[in-house]
């Protein structure tokens, strides 16, 4: 025997079928409100009416039907989909009718010799009411059954995992009205939060209404609730910084996720798997930033671009953006085999008219770049995000260090200037200021490597920054896994700081900070405030439903080799002037030809060497405020690991 429930699917989703039975809904209604219509009259006069009214009502039934079923399908009646029948379908439906009663009216009146002799004028004034009623009373009873299922699913099983909501009402709705069939993975809603003071003490789908952000942990705590669901406009990093702390507060388990978009919920978009955690990055507050999208068009627009370093965590964002901008060509330059068929496999899925060229490669060839500028028949831009840049795996390894971050640069920026290539930019850190690694002396060096160039058409660029959230080796996706684990999470000190953005925000600033055009120069991007490693990490624990130092232990390490407590942008001999560009700054410094001049001839020799002392005390010599050769202390740029 046919599965039941499997033949009444494939009848909802056969659209003949649903239309016929529709218009069979419409014929049934028309004719028993008609009869209806008379069999009341009847009643009101006790059935002591003239005999020609039954004429009248078997006469003219043919012709009721004939004009109501042709209102309904002038005004597409017939297509509304019954499940979401709304006050402005009512509306509709209602002017529908009733000029279907007009016309059937004036054609009745035609008929009869342009008389009503009889026939019951009141009978359409009655056979109006009924047969709205009908219409609507039949919508509204589908409507209704399906918002008793919606709440029956959102509270159905005692298993499922119970929520609270945090939004404005009317989004609240949408997104549980958009979620129907997807509740039972949704969980239970057991309260709503606003900020909206007119809603308090209601309910929505009979859920309680609180107007208190700072409630949200009681409830938690009050209701069992394991999960609070944020939407927008409440997932700005402030409120979701409130939220979270009212639970946490009370060392609460919960989990905390975010819906993404209000349009997607008005739309009925959402679906259970754009539901996301809420991540570190939501509780940055970062300042908004205006970026001239035109400018950078016209930037890029046409050029043939190069991106070193094209598979890592910059490179790869830098590649996603600068394909919007529609550039001729992108070469992707990368050493990695794996990360570079990663990234050109997701290109070739958003490639437009940009011609992908992919290219192994060490920028420390001179062979390799020469082959990447040639396949792409020559390059206008050079982005050079290849960099070593784990601080304390490259103290361990300090030839590879200094080859591929200063000789690499050196040799890329030779075969640019020879190539004719019109810019170079150059992704360096805030660990090139006053370094204490050598990575970060690595970087510093790499930037005098462009900056103190000869002059050229080439123009050359350094555009410092911080950590960025997420980024390979970064402490984000480490204690990610940590978490994941169970623990512990590993933190070097309670008072170690670090200069936080996004990676989408940052290669956005690089790419803004290269139009700009200012050669042999370093741009500096503006971090805002530092954030304490410790609190990060306490949040992250806390974000993932977790305790710290209850659930998740959480271990200090001390500081590794070269590291800062707290970092800099800036030395004491640099001043930045602001750009024409919010929230890039552009450094004039002293000449750092007091301190020598960069010798890459010498600096190979220190590497084939293999002598370390010696290459750390070159580059001690080579940058003012250096800390390569201090011991543990404490200094304006902070605490600093012994060597």
């Amino acid at each position: 025997m046919p599965n039941v429930s499997k033949i009444t699917d494939a009848l909802r989703e056969n659209v003949l079928f649903r239309r016929a039975m529709g218009f069979a809904w419409h014929i049934a209604g028309i004719a028993f409100c008609w009869w209806c219509s008379f069999e009341i009259l009847a009643i009101r006069f006790e059935y002591e009416l003239d005999p020609e009214f039954d004429w009248a009502y078997t006469e003219y039934l043919w012709l009721a039907i004939l004009v109501f079923l042709s209102v309904i399908i002038v005004f597409r009646l017939y297509q509304g989909l019954w499940r979401f029948f709304t006050f402005r379908d009512c509306v509709v439906t209602g002017v529908a009718f009733l000029s279907g009663t007009l016309v059937l009216a004036l054609a009745i009146f035609l008929f009869n010799g342009r008389t009503f002799a009889g026939f019951p004028r009141s009978v359409f004034l009655i056979n109006f009411m009924l047969i709205l009623g009908w219409e609507i009373a039949g919508r509204g009873f589908v409507r209704l059954l399906r918002e008793w299922r919606i709440e029956r699913a959102f509270g159905a099983s005692p298993d499922q995992k119970r929520v609270v909501l945090v939004g404005k009402p009317e989004e609240c709705d949408g997104l549980i009205r958009s979620l129907n069939r997807q509740a039972g993975q949704l969980g239970k809603i057991v309260a709503i939060v606003t900020e909206e003071a007119r809603h308090k003490g209601g309910k929505l789908h009979g859920i309680r209404i609180s107007t208190d952000l700072e409630s949200v942990g009681e409830l938690v705590a009050n209701l069992g609730a394991e999960v609070v669901l944020i939407l927008p406009p409440y997932t700005g990093p402030n409120r979701v910084r409130r939220i979270v702390d009212s639970v946490s507060d009370l060392q609460l388990k919960c989990e905390f996720r975010v819906v993404p978009s209000v349009d997607d919920i008005t739309a009925g978009k959402v679906d259970v798997s754009q539901i996301r955690k809420v991540e570190i990055e939501d509780l940055l507050n970062r300042k908004s930033h205006d970026i001239d999208f035109e400018r950078l068009r016209e930037f890029i627009s046409g050029k043939r671009i190069l991106i070193t370093g094209a598979g890592g965590s910059i490179g790869s964002e830098i590649c996603r953006q600068v394909l919007k901008l529609a550039p001729k060509s992108m070469t992707l330059f990368e050493v990695s085999e794996f990360l570079l068929f990663e990234i050109e496999r997701e290109l070739q899925a958003e490639i437009g008219e940009t011609k992908i060229i992919a290219v192994t490669g060490d920028v420390k060839k001179t062979y390799d770049v020469r082959k990447a500028i040639d396949r792409a028949g020559g390059i206008d831009i050079i982005f050079h995000a290849a960099a070593y840049k784990h601080v304390d795996l490259m103290e361990r390894n300090p030839f590879s260090c200094f080859e591929n971050n200063v000789v690499g640069t050196a040799t890329l920026a030779q075969v640019a200037e020879e190539a004719g290539v019109e810019q170079f930019v150059l992704i360096s850190s805030d660990k090139a200021v006053r370094p204490t690694s050598l990575m970060g002396a690595s970087k510093r060096l790499a930037e005098r490597v462009l900056i103190e160039r000869s002059p050229c058409a080439t123009k050359y660029q350094a555009v410092r920054f911080g950590n960025v959230l997420g980024s390979s080796g970064s402490v984000v996706p480490i204690f990610k896994k940590q978490i994941a684990k169970g623990g512990p999470v590993t933190v070097s000190s309670k008072e170690v700081t670090r200069f936080f953005m996004t990676i989408p925000e940052a290669v956005e600033l690089v790419l803004a900070a290269s139009a700009i055009g200012e050669d042999r120069r370093v741009l500096v991007l503006e971090m805002g405030k530092p954030v304490k490693i410790d609190t990060l990490a306490r949040k992250m624990i806390e974000l993932s439903g977790f305790v710290p130092d209850v659930d998740i232990p959480i271990i200090y390490t001390g500081l590794k080799s070269g590291e800062k407590e707290y970092e800099e942008l800036l030395t004491d001999d640099e001043n930045v002037t602001h750009t024409e560009v919010d929230r890039i700054w552009v450094v004039a410094r002293k000449s750092e030809a007091e301190k020598g001049s960069l010798d890459i001839g010498h600096l190979l020799e220190l590497i084939d060497e293999q002598n370390e002392q010696a290459i750390r005390e070159y580059a001690h010599s080579l940058i003012p405020g250096s800390r390569l050769m201090d011991g543990r202390n404490d200094s304006s740029s902070g605490k600093v690991a012994a060597s």
